[in-house]
């Protein structure tokens, strides 16, 4: 058996994976938020957002604010 990689857009993935199932391959699908739920999906996309805002921070290229700014503008 061989082993092909490739790349396709999201919306055809279950039909490919559908046909390459019934010609008797294995599909591995390296793509681990494809199974995730849309609500998954946007905390997913919202936490890699902090992550990189995080990481321009510190290289000095964006200034966050301070907990005491972030509390004063939520009334906290």
């Amino acid at each position: 058996m061989t082993t092909l990689t490739i790349e396709i857009p999201d919306k055809v993935e279950k039909t490919l994976a559908d046909l390459v199932e019934q010609l008797g391959g294995k599909v591995i699908n390296s793509n681990s938020k494809a199974r995730l739920s849309r609500k998954e999906k946007e905390f997913l996309k919202g936490f890699d957002e902090a992550v990189e805002f995080v990481n321009l921070h510190q290289q000095g290229k964006v200034k966050a604010k301070t907990i005491d700014q972030l509390l004063i503008m939520h009334d906290i």
